[in-house]
């Protein structure tokens, strides 16, 4: 994430009346000015500190606000959870629903000193950086899936499984759920799509706190390692729910690069991939190792999430010009078996 540009005033204000009334205690202010945080598509993001702040909201903090109440209380709760067992994420100071002057949700937690690995490069610069980026890329990755499958997943199971907001807690109602938005965006072939998948899911229920998210961008690399971010679609489930998203991304980096350049690229990204998976394997338990058929099925999980969600876009007029799910759209499309509406990069895989 990097600083964007200062929060407007009505929100500033909204921001801090919502920390007075969570914490009790009138007459909060800022010690500087607060900012906006660029690189999150769903919440957004401020970057804050207070004056004479209370002992639960010392130093520089980051505001996400959220929309939806329930997912906000649903990644507090699995971001709380890996930060206590001390896994490398943001701990979080403070979690608040809508009944609040922000009237959205919010999340505060600790501003992390660090970027993304790929922040900033553009084309010319990821050319030249390739070497460094095959190195360390999925060896970061790969420490963090395995890190976080190891941690002990019962507490932040009962947690979710407590919240009243009807967000599904298995991969099966996961689906269920993708089939309820691809109707309401009138999607029959999608729906499909997610009955295919509910009726051939793996047999084998292995359940560790799973990201489901893992991505470059929400890794940000600090002078003490990587710090993982973003928990919105986290969940304990199968250890194949992070990594078959991961290998989706990996394969297919969603960068647009004209040319030869793009076709190299694709190339790259399968050797990411399979240096991900065989870093993964060194370092996770027996247990939570992930076979072809299981990654094969995540995979096509997280390829209808992203048509899903493409789709529930398109219904309301909302697609964006600027989203990594525009680049892996036809790539999410081949990989289901989907006619294929847009420019596929040749060398891409599936």
């Amino acid at each position: 994430m990097s600083d964007g540009h200062p929060v407007a005033p009505d929100t500033a204000a909204a921001l801090l009346a919502t920390l007075e009334h969570a914490t009790g205690r009138d007459g909060l202010a800022y010690a500087t000015p607060p900012v906006s945080l660029q690189g999150g598509y769903y919440a957004e993001m401020v970057r804050f500190s207070l004056a004479d702040p209370p002992p639960e909201l010392p130093g520089d903090l980051v505001a996400r606000i959220v929309p939806n109440p329930v997912v906000a209380a649903w990644e507090g709760a699995l971001q709380r959870d890996v930060a206590r067992q001390g896994f490398p994420t943001p701990a979080v100071r403070l979690i608040a629903d809508e009944r609040t002057p922000l009237g959205r949700a919010l999340l505060v937690m600790d501003l992390v000193d660090g970027s993304s690995t790929l922040s900033g490069l553009n084309g010319a610069r990821i050319i030249t950086q390739i070497p460094a980026i095959v190195r360390q890329l999925p060896d970061q990755l790969a420490a963090l899936a395995a890190q976080l499958h190891a941690l002990d997943p019962r507490s932040v199971d009962a947690e979710l499984g407590a919240l009243d907001g009807g967000i599904p807690t298995t991969t099966i109602g996961f689906l269920e759920g993708q089939i309820w938005q691809a109707a309401v965006a009138d999607r029959p072939d999608l729906i499909a799509v997610a009955e295919q998948l509910i009726s051939t899911e793996p047999t084998r229920r292995r359940r560790v706190i799973s990201h489901g998210d893992l991505h470059p961008f929400n890794v940000l690399v600090t002078a003490t390692g990587p710090v993982l971010i973003d928990w919105t679609i986290a969940r304990v489930a199968h250890p194949g729910f992070t990594l078959g998203f991961t290998d989706l991304m990996l394969s297919n980096p969603p960068v647009e690069l004209p040319g030869p350049a793009g076709l190299a690229l694709g190339r790259i990204g399968r050797v990411l991939a399979r240096r991900f998976h065989a870093r993964y394997r060194a370092l996770a338990r027996p247990a939570d190792l992930v076979d072809d058929a299981e990654l094969a099925w995540h995979r096509k999980v997280h390829a209808l999430r992203i048509l899903v969600e493409l789709a529930g876009w398109d219904a309301a007029g909302t697609r964006p010009t600027s989203h990594p799910w525009l680049i892996l759209e036809p790539v999410s499309q081949r990989l289901l078996g989907l006619p294929v509406t847009g420019p596929v990069r040749q060398d891409s895989a599936s």
